[in-house]
């Protein structure tokens, strides 16, 4: 039960990562076509100054039909990656996480003459925090350092950028944007750690919620369903119009009472925890419910009236072999009394004609009866 929950659990975060994802590649798509609306303001602006040095083709060519190319080529790769439906959604946030590294890298390449621009490293790696991995977010981190490094020794795209080598305004510079990257590297990853910690405790805190929902719904003998849990169900099927069909079936123990009189209730409790576990192997946990002494029942949901008889025909053969085994080692039947769920009928007239189908049952030990509306009950 706890794998399962937290299996349940892990997909909603997926499905937050996912959310978080589309959210990630529009903002690179924002980031891009803010780029080019900015620089296509600076271009005019700059024109209009008498500041450009280069030819209006050139110029075009240089600081917005280059950049703005790369930039789409990151965002087309981005865009193929996520339309995959064969590639994991890791995979996919690594891709986006990535390329969004590079569209920071030619952007603060091209306008290099702006030291500030290092920020842009810094939003790229801010953005994989949400999805606390420490890899995710040492790999953006580390890409991002390197890509900084690279531009800033190596590249000058802008004629105006000074050199590192060459400039100690500009040399200061590149070292503050390297420690600073690297602290805030270090005040992501704290915020991953506190993040994994916050996620931690809300799944103990949902694990212990539906250990005690789970106890409040379970019979203490039997490990099955109680009846706060049968109530729950029946509410449940009372609220399903969507033409489900649902099949009850109320089952007796034949002489029970005196296999407890002659054995005693230890192994009158044994019987009871066996049948139990046939009806939920059998049937499905979720399907079976002890309704009260040695009487249990069945809900059967989206099963044929064929289905819902050959699955008792089992429990009973099942429950026989189960009796013939030592402490008991006698014979045990169970009646089965069966009606069908009408979409509007009250869950007391269902039971009502179950609890008449078992009674016909009775009358002959160890049989399964079916409720006609029209004929009564019937043997099957």
């Amino acid at each position: 039960m706890e794998r399962s929950l937290i299996a349940e659990i892990e997909q909603e975060f997926q499905k937050v990562d996912a959310r978080w994802l589309t959210l990630h590649f529009r903002i690179s798509v924002g980031l891009v076509i803010l780029a080019f609306v900015v620089e296509c303001g600076l271009s005019l602006l700059i024109n209009s100054a008498g500041e450009i040095h280069l030819t209006p083709s050139r110029y075009f060519l240089k600081y917005l039909i280059v950049p703005a190319g790369l930039n789409s080529v990151c965002i087309l790769i981005e865009a193929i990656v996520l339309g995959l439906p064969k590639v994991s959604q890791t995979a996919k946030i690594y891709v986006v996480s990535l390329m969004f590294v590079e569209i920071c890298f030619i952007l603060f390449t091209i306008h290099g003459v702006f030291t500030a621009l290092f920020f842009l490293f810094a939003g790229a790696i801010l953005l994989t925090t949400i999805y606390a991995h420490y890899s995710l977010t040492t790999a953006t981190s580390l890409y991002s350092f390197a890509l900084l490094i690279f531009s800033e020794l190596f590249l000058r795209w802008d004629p105006d950028k000074p050199l590192v080598s060459a400039d100690g305004m500009r040399l200061t510079n590149f070292l503050i944007a390297v420690f600073f990257l690297v602290g805030f590297y270090l005040v992501c990853m704290v915020i991953i750690y506190f993040e994994k910690l916050k996620n931690a405790a809300s799944v103990r805190k949902e694990i212990e919620r539906l250990h005690l929902q789970r106890k409040l719904l379970t019979d203490e003998l039997t490990g099955i369903n109680n009846r706060l849990g049968f109530r729950n169900a029946i509410k449940d099927m009372e609220e399903d119009f969507s033409g489900t069909e649902y099949v009850f079936a109320l089952i007796d123990l034949d002489h029970f009472k005196s296999l407890n009189d002659e054995l005693g209730h230890l192994v009158g409790d044994r019987c009871l925890s066996g049948f139990a576990k046939i009806l939920a192997d059998e049937c499905g946990e979720e399907t079976a419910f002890r309704y009260g002494g040695d009487e249990f029942c069945l809900l059967f949901r989206g099963k044929s009236l064929s289905e819902v008889l050959e699955a008792c025909r089992v429990v009973q053969s099942d429950f026989l072999q189960f009796s013939l085994r030592p402490p008991f080692s006698r014979p045990m039947t169970a009646s089965f009394g069966i009606a069908r769920y009408e979409t509007g009928m009250p869950p007391s007239t269902l039971i009502s004609n179950s609890d008449q189908a078992l009674y016909a049952s009775k009358a002959n030990r160890g049989s399964i009866t079916v409720y006609g509306e029209s004929s009564g009950a019937t043997a099957e």
